[in-house]
């Protein structure tokens, strides 16, 4: 008993560096859950940059097929090749 009278110091000290190493443990874990949350999120965003990119090289590879001419100007413009029947849908509540 005399001896750890004499060195409380030591058990005191112990205990601090014990709660001080447990409490950075549990801010560490904190962090990388927060920094594997925003890598799962940053990578769900590069899968749909990628899947984007794809698409527009596809566009662009295609752009000397005359199909996919023809179907763009359908979409974007409006436009009916000759000899097929556009039609129109109204809305009555208008």
């Amino acid at each position: 008993m005399g001896i750890i009278a004499q060195n409380w110091w030591v058990l005191v000290f112990i205990s601090i560096c014990g709660i001080v190493y447990f409490n950075s443990v549990s801010k560490k874990n904190e962090i990388l859950t927060a920094l594997d949350q925003h890598l799962d999120a940053l990578e769900s965003k590069k899968a749909v940059f990628v899947e984007e990119k794809e698409d527009l090289l596809l566009q662009i590879n295609s752009q000397s097929d005359p199909s996919w001419i023809q179907l763009t100007l359908m979409k974007g413009l409006g436009l009916v090749p000759e000899g097929q029947l556009k039609v129109y849908f109204c809305n009555d509540d208008d």
